[in-house]
């Protein structure tokens, strides 16, 4: 075997400062309390994993790109976004060959720290990574803490536990304004949509033309447009058809199989099961109650 101190050696693979800490009988009871905190630049691809730490982890990614690894998932990643872990799970993290990463992280834990986790998991929709209001932000929270820990006193461990506090709340604060911004988007895009569909419902294969345009896949532009209005976008484009039929039958004499394709419907058979579904009457039927032309 080698020599096993070349098993802890990072000379030419990582350029890092690192501050470690042991908390007194007061900071592990009831404070946050920092294990170690530090920043480090990759100078090549690395790997580093770890698993069943009594420890909370917050990451970020100041500049490069890299991949995190949990037990559930793998989250490509860049500078700006930030993540946050629960150590006695596995976990890893790995450096881009090509764009070598620099970070910040503090490993932490304390009083609360999983139930501060529990929940910026439960507003991040079970993922590890976010992207914070402000990474700079985050990185003057890691500076402040590494100087903390050049004190060895209760004054330190204080403000580092007031740090770190406010960290998690910035997390957690940067998740739920991200949700709000998402929604906000999805209203936006919502807009666009039923706006694009009242004037195009025509055209044919329009569902799969709009997912494609706003780079969604179509179950979830479903979901989003039934969020914003109340009805799936399937069926609104279907109802928009529908209704332009029926003008078409009320206010001009364009034969029925005209009809069937102007609206946009383009199907015999479900043509006719719309008028009878939806009037209770056949389309010929409908025109007769209805145009004034009739009349």
């Amino acid at each position: 075997m080698g020599d096993i101190n070349s098993l802890f050696l990072t000379s030419g693979i990582t350029d890092s400062v690192r501050m470690l800490h042991t908390p007194g009988e007061f900071a592990r009871k009831n404070l946050f309390y920092v294990q170690e905190v530090g920043r480090l630049k990759s100078l090549q691809r690395h790997k580093s994993q770890r698993e069943s730490l009594n420890s909370f982890l917050f990451l970020g990614i100041i500049s490069g790109e890299g991949t995190i690894f949990t037990d559930e998932n793998s989250y490509k990643v860049k500078e700006g976004d930030c993540a946050f872990i629960n150590c006695t799970d596995y976990y890893a993290h790995e450096s881009s060959e090509d764009k070598p990463w620099e970070l910040i992280w503090v490993h932490f834990s304390g009083h609360g720290a999983e139930e501060y986790f529990q929940l910026f998991m439960e507003q991040n929709e079970q993922k590890n990574v976010f992207k914070p209001d402000s990474i700079k932000d985050m990185h003057q929270y890691i500076n402040e803490l590494m100087d903390c820990q050049k004190e060895k006193d209760l004054e330190a461990e204080l403000h580092s536990g007031e740090l770190l506090l406010q960290l998690m709340n910035r997390c957690i604060v940067s998740v739920i304004h991200q949700k709000d911004s998402s929604k906000d988007r999805f209203k936006i895009i919502c807009k666009e949509i039923r706006e694009s569909v009242n004037r195009k419902y025509q055209q044919p294969n329009l569902f799969a033309t709009l997912a494609e345009k706003y780079e969604m896949k179509e179950e979830e532009l479903d979901s989003c447009f039934q969020k914003t209005y109340g009805i799936t976008l399937r069926d609104y484009i279907l109802n928009r058809r529908f209704t332009a039929a029926k003008e078409l039958l009320r206010f001009t004499v364009k034969p029925v199989k005209e009809i069937v394709e102007e609206s946009g419907i383009g199907n015999d058979d479900l043509f006719r099961r719309l008028f009878l579904d939806g009037e209770g009457m056949t389309a010929e039927e409908y025109r007769m109650k209805w145009a004034q032309w009739v009349k």
